[in-house]
This record gives structure tokens, sequence and C-alpha cells, in this order.
């Protein structure tokens, strides 16, 4: 009910959610599962209103950062599997007591798995990431056969799924790259399956690694940009509408300085429009003057001068009707994110994950 009230909104289309889910399910294989991507506040769209939603459309498994977001969705009443991608080595304690499960990549947080494990001699499922080219999180190859051995001799440590990262699975000149990481984890795969008798799931798929590498799947694939974007396609599209409004028109003269430090000085007479949206949003400052516009009807609202903090100042001048509370749009469906972001140089990543959380989120 208070929805009405935030000037700026982040709106969700729930039935665009469900559409990008039904059609990730067609490239893939019945038995590959899905694992839904919720970190950074799913990607800035709203991790524990999202999560809830993807779970009532059969996706069983959850990903997130760290062991804060984990946390958050089982305070929030979110009892799936969370999986723990990147988290600390001293915040196993805490992802272990909430029934979260981590992702161990180094021999010295397995080290620090073990001592956990023996310590409250619980049972303890996780995932281990490996390194198959990215040089990020994850072992070498060279590592493994420690890392077995230790894991071999511990009772309370089963491990869940395996997985590595493709570093270039959207790029058509990486594809060599990419087949290489997909044949060293198929053979750290074989490793592991000769040496634990029980089932392990094994993943490396993102959203453009299952769209490109269909054959590759394995048992899961990850997907955080598919679910919340789409592919730029007639298939899908991003599931968020960024609305603002203008709380202020203003008749300015010639020679009228807008905004911080004389950056933009009107020219001609003007109309100019306050819309309470800034870089304590999410807009970064250096998108003023010119760099950024908003959207209404058909025409590009131009910002003008410098981002503030809390708003910034758009040219209404080729607006005949124009009134305060009007609404204006950043992204949504009268312009594509996609656009958006080309046109900023930056990946719709850059843009939602950056937007600040006093942004109203509503499910539509």
């Amino acid at each position: 009910m208070l929805d009405k009230y935030f000037s700026t909104r982040l709106e969700i289309k729930t039935n665009i959610l469900k559409n990008n889910i039904d059609y990730l399910r067609t490239k893939i294989a019945k038995n590959t599962e899905i694992i839904a991507v919720l970190k950074a506040n799913a990607y800035g769209f709203g991790d524990i209103m999202l999560a809830k939603k993807i779970l009532k459309h059969g996706i069983k498994n959850i990903a997130v950062a760290d062991f804060e977001e984990g946390i958050r969705l089982r305070k929030n009443g979110v009892n799936s599997s969370i999986m723990i991608m990147y988290p600390g080595f001293n915040n196993l304690e805490p992802i272990i007591s909430n029934n979260l499960e981590p992702t161990i990549y180094s021999l010295e947080m397995l080290d620090n798995l073990i001592f956990i494990a023996n310590k409250y001699k619980k049972k303890i499922f996780f995932h281990l990431k490996v390194d198959t080219g990215m040089s990020r999180y994850g072992f070498l190859q060279v590592e493994i056969e420690e890392a077995i051995q230790k894991i071999r001799m511990q009772k309370n440590l089963k491990i869940k799924t395996i997985f590595s990262h493709f570093s270039s699975s959207k790029s058509k000149e990486h594809v060599s790259f990419t087949k290489g990481q997909i044949e060293k984890f198929i053979i750290i795969k074989k490793i592991f399956e000769d040496r634990f008798s029980y089932k392990i799931k094994y993943h490396i798929s993102n959203s453009h690694g299952l769209l490109n590498y269909k054959n590759e799947n394995f048992d899961m694939v990850r997907v955080g940009f598919g679910l919340y974007y789409g592919f730029n396609n007639k298939y899908t599209s991003c599931i968020g509408e960024l609305k603002s409004c203008i709380s202020q028109i203003k008749l300015i003269k010639k020679g009228d300085v807008v905004g911080y430090n004389k950056k933009f000085i009107a020219k001609k007479n003007m109309k100019i429009g306050i819309v309470p949206m800034g870089y304590a949003d999410g807009l970064r400052r250096s998108w003023g003057n010119n760099k950024l516009s908003f959207f209404k009807g058909n025409e590009f609202l131009r910002i003008l001068g410098e981002i503030s903090m809390d708003s910034c100042i758009v040219d209404l001048s080729s607006l005949k009707n124009i009134n305060v509370g009007d609404e204006v749009i950043l992204f949504g469906k009268s312009r594509n994110i996609f656009n958006l972001c080309s046109d900023l140089n930056i990946i719709p990543y850059e843009l939602t994950a950056c937007l600040s959380k006093r942004i109203r989120r509503v499910l539509i």
C-alpha cells in the first residue's frame, strides 16, 4: 500500500520473469537443474521478493555471493538450498550455523571447514570450485589431489557440487578458450568420479554458456543474466522498468546556471524539470551534462549539468504537455536497457546492481 508514495520505483514484471524461466528451460535438458543467482540483491532487482517468486516457478536452488546475503534470505523465510559462492575465510561458521552451503575454493578454506566440521561434529554439505582458466576463485588443478585426500579423510564433509566459471562464454572470438575450459573441467570431473563413490553434481555454464555450449551443461546451470535481463531477443526481456517523476518544473532564461559548478549555462530560454533521482540512487555523477537521458513518450530528456546526490535536472523544452508528477522512464518497455547501457558504454549489471536500496522495488 505504500508503493504509491515512492517517486522513484523499479517495477518488476513477474510475467516476464516467468517467461524468461520458461525460455531457459527450453534450452536445457529436462534433468538439468537451474541455480538462480541472487547475488547483489538479485542484480539490483530485489533478492527476497524474487527468491520467493523464483521458487514458486519450480527452481529449487539459489546462489548468492556472501554469507550476509544468505542469512538475509534465511531470516526472510527462504528455506531452499542456498549456495554461498564467495565466502570469506573467517565467515564459514555463520554460514554453517544458518544451514547455508559454502563454496570451498582453496586449501586454506578447506582446512578451516575441516576444523569447523570436527568442532561441531556436524555433517556439512559444501560446493567445491575449480579454476579452469579465469584465474579467479578456485582450486588449481595441481592442488586437487591434496584437496581430495583431505576430504576423503573426513566423515562429516560431503561435496554437493563441483563447479567452475566461464571467462568468455558470450564471445564468439573466444570459442577455443571456452572449449579449453570445458576440456579441463571434464578431466577434473573424471578425477572426482574415480575417487568418490557418492553422487556429485557438476556445473560450469552461466547464462550465455547454457545457450552457446548446450552439450556441456552437465547437471546444473547457474543463471542470473538470463533471468533478469533476458538475452535481448524476441523471446525474452528485462524484468524491470525503472521510473521516476518530475518533481518541479521551471522556466529559465538564457545565461541561467543549472546545477553545481556551472557545468551547464543556458544558451536560450528553456523549460527544465527536477527528477528526484541522483548518484545516491545509483546514477553516476559522470553521466551528467548530456550523457544520460530519461524518456517520456517519444522524447529523450537529456540531463543538464551535474547529477546531484538526490536529484538531476532534465531539459523539458521539447514537451508541450508535461506536468509535475508525470512519469519519466530510465529503462523498461519503452526503452531497451541494452540500448541504454550501450550508449553509456556499460553492461546492464553495472546499472542495476548499483541501484540504491532506497529505490522502491514493486512486483507487478
